[in-house]
């Protein structure tokens, strides 16, 4: 019955909003402030969603942020600095503890897939044209870093030309990200993918269901999946 319960719950989001806002004392707090400065930005955030000490601060034009369905923001901060970019997050996503979404420059993007959840994460695209996608599915624990670039330049010293130009991260559906991990430009990974905690990961790997760990990462155990319940050997 219970199971049933929370099956209709879910099937309608201004309820499920309330009983969360009811659990959390929150009907009379500010869900989040806005500063924001510019031309023809715009927020697109549908009305399910829960937000508690949240901030969208945009300096620039034409920059929007769309966020469907979703379940909890908690202290989260929206930064964007700079002209057309783009930050997009799917149904059903919560960040339960923190997190900052940092943008930079221009043309970039920020995207979430649905059923994705984090406890305190740093996303920072900066550079034109650069994006980190997130699949859905993901699990990210607290302290985790993933960049698209490095902020400021690294050059050669013979010729003076630059070396360290932003590039994409994409982290597949169903991706498990343990605490204290960075994730650097250029990185890719697969289906099934887990980090383990305190991860330094500059590279891709090419193969799906990998558990990858250590600084500099490498591959510790191939042929896997994870599942967010805990499951003991006398339940399977």
């Amino acid at each position: 019955m219970k199971s049933k319960i929370l099956e209709l719950i879910k099937s309608f989001p201004l309820l499920a909003k309330f009983l969360r806002m009811l659990r959390r004392n929150t009907f009379l707090k500010v869900q989040y402030k806005r500063f924001i400065t510019g031309k023809g930005n715009k927020l697109r955030i549908d009305e399910s969603a829960l937000f508690l000490k949240c901030k969208f601060d945009i300096i620039g034009n034409n920059n929007e942020i769309i966020i469907e369905e979703s379940m909890l923001f908690n202290n989260v901060t929206f930064n964007i600095r700079g002209n057309n970019n783009m930050i997009w997050i799917s149904k059903k996503v919560a960040f339960n503890k923190g997190g900052l979404l940092y943008i930079e420059d221009e043309n970039c993007e920020i995207k979430i897939g649905e059923r994705t959840t984090f406890e305190d994460v740093h996303l920072a695209v900066t550079e034109p044209k650069s994006k980190i996608t997130i699949g859905e599915d993901c699990m990210f624990a607290y302290d985790i870093d993933l960049r698209t670039g490095d902020s400021h330049s690294i050059l050669d010293s013979t010729t003076m030309k630059r070396t360290n130009y932003a590039r994409n991260v994409e982290i597949d559906d169903h991706v498990w990200v343990a605490s204290h991990v960075s994730i650097l430009k250029g990185v890719k990974l697969l289906k099934n993918t887990v980090v383990a905690i305190r991860s330094v990961v500059t590279k891709s790997f090419e193969k799906e269901g990998v558990l990858i760990g250590g600084t500099p990462v490498k591959v510790l155990k191939e042929g896997i999946t994870w599942d967010r319940k805990r499951i003991y050997e006398n339940s399977v």
